[in-house]
């Protein structure tokens, strides 16, 4: 009786484990099955290293990026594009990881769920993915860069497509450099710096300090600040680049007064002026589709003035991606609430059916409608008062806010500009980051503008 109930004990466990088995089998065949499909140990898929068939990639205006013919994946027929959208589309060689190419070659090769990689073999063509960027708009980008390196991104902040991003340093994929890893003109080269880009962000940091005195103290912007240079603390001087007298908040923010803004800070204090940035998305995930974004990062530190003026002003240990910077703009446009940026704006099989498609996607609310409503006549009167509107095509109402941001004392600091069109019929939000650039007001704001003036005499 006894060896009786053994075996039928060691038959259910032996059923129990073939059951856990079979479910196992099946999850990692619905959330692996698609790298397993197309993984380059099928050797009948691939030809030299190339998915045979591979979808193609199209931007918003259905320009070829990226297609495969006669067993080979070749790219656009210009070569300024092809080194303008690296980052975007990837190469051949899967060194760009966060590109389209990697992340949705799933997708490229046809394979579903049900059917595998039926659809790639019957009709010899994968799924084709179209994405929502301009390629001439990029090479733009690309060519006022100017050889430098650095990111520019512009957004629809109403319905979160990504009509511009590039990143340099990069190269022509078909037209690989010998030297890509011996010269320092390619360092990080791989890396996407509109998304995984992550900087001092500069006096762009402003506008949240700006933001955090809004709904924190009422009757700041009616404050009298002094500078004589310097906000003096018992730690250390947070240093400006002039010498303004008496000036109140809005005059502080056109004339981006490190002192003024430091006191402001230390008004705010850093717990609200933390809390300020995370509803805005620092220290917050965002995504872009299936693409990798770093996450920005702020740390403020209690009861040290000098520390936290210095994060007021946009240094000490905050660091911010150029699309973060973009999706903030874009919040102030929208009353408060930011669209949600993508890249793909959909995915249709060889058969014709579409698979995958876009919407807008509305995210947290970063601020009120009332003080995104300040921040937007704030940021409008830095052009006002001190940019000028002349850098833009008349009528387009651009808001901004420019940051000069210091890394290494014997290095000149990265420019940025960031801002957005206060413009129903072109809503775009847009950030320019060079590298050591030096002044975001000269540098950014000039390469940031011609991809916009472009954007607006293509619509």
């Amino acid at each position: 009786m006894k060896s009786a109930s053994n075996r039928i004990r060691i038959m259910w466990i032996f059923i129990a484990l073939s059951l856990a088995g079979g479910v196992f089998l099946m999850f990692s065949i619905i959330t692996q099955g698609g790298e397993w499909a197309t993984s380059s140990r099928n050797a009948h898929l691939y030809v030299n290293g190339t998915l045979i068939g591979a979808g193609n990639i199209t931007d918003s205006n259905g320009e070829i990026l990226c297609a495969t013919s006669d067993g080979k994946r070749s790219f656009h027929e210009d070569g300024e594009v092809r080194s303008a959208l690296l980052h975007v589309v990837g190469d051949n060689h899967g060194y760009i990881s966060s590109s389209i190419q990697n992340q949705y070659r799933t997708n490229l090769s046809g394979y579903n769920r049900i059917m595998g990689v039926w659809e790639l073999c019957n009709f010899e063509q994968g799924s084709e993915v179209n994405l929502t960027v301009n390629a001439k708009a990029c090479r733009v980008a690309y060519e006022a860069l100017q050889g430098r390196k650095g990111a520019i991104c512009v957004y629809n902040y109403k319905t979160g497509a990504v009509l511009v991003s590039v990143s340099a340093p990069t190269y022509d994929p078909e037209n690989i450099p010998d030297d890509i890893n011996d010269n320092e003109a390619y360092d990080g080269v791989y890396i996407n710096r509109v998304t995984m880009g992550l900087y001092p962000p500069g006096s762009t940091f402003k506008v949240l300090t700006t933001a955090a005195a809004i709904d924190n103290l009422p009757g700041e912007s009616d404050k009298t600040f002094y500078c004589d240079g310097a906000y003096h603390t018992s730690y250390g001087d947070v240093n400006c680049m002039g010498e303004h007298g008496d000036l109140q908040m809005k005059e502080a923010l056109a004339k981006s007064c490190n002192t003024a803004y430091a006191e402001i800070a230390n008004d705010v204090g850093a717990k609200s002026l933390q809390k300020t940035a995370e509803n805005f998305g620092y220290n917050q995930k965002i995504s872009l589709g299936k693409l990798g974004v770093y996450t920005s990062q702020i740390h403020t530190k209690k009861d040290d003035a000098l520390e936290l003026g210095w994060a007021g002003v946009g240094q000490s240990t905050t660091l911010v991606t150029p699309l973060l910077q973009v999706r903030i703009m874009g919040a102030i446009a929208g009353g408060g609430v930011p669209v949600e940026p993508y890249l793909v704006q959909k995915v249709t099989t060889a058969s014709g059916f579409v698979k995958e498609t876009a919407g807008v996607k509305k995210g947290s609310r970063s601020c009120s409608e009332e003080t995104a409503a300040e921040l937007k006549s704030l940021l409008r009167n830095n052009f006002e008062e001190q940019y000028g509107d002349w850098h833009f095509n008349e009528g387009l109402n651009p808001c901004g806010k420019s940051g000069t941001a210091e890394t290494d004392p014997d290095k000149t600091p990265h420019a940025w500009f960031t801002g957005f069109l206060d413009n129903d019929e072109y809503p775009y939000a847009f950030v320019a980051l060079v590298e050591e650039g030096g002044s975001g007001s000269e540098v950014a704001l000039p390469v940031v503008a011609q991809v916009v003036n472009y954007l607006a005499d293509a619509q």
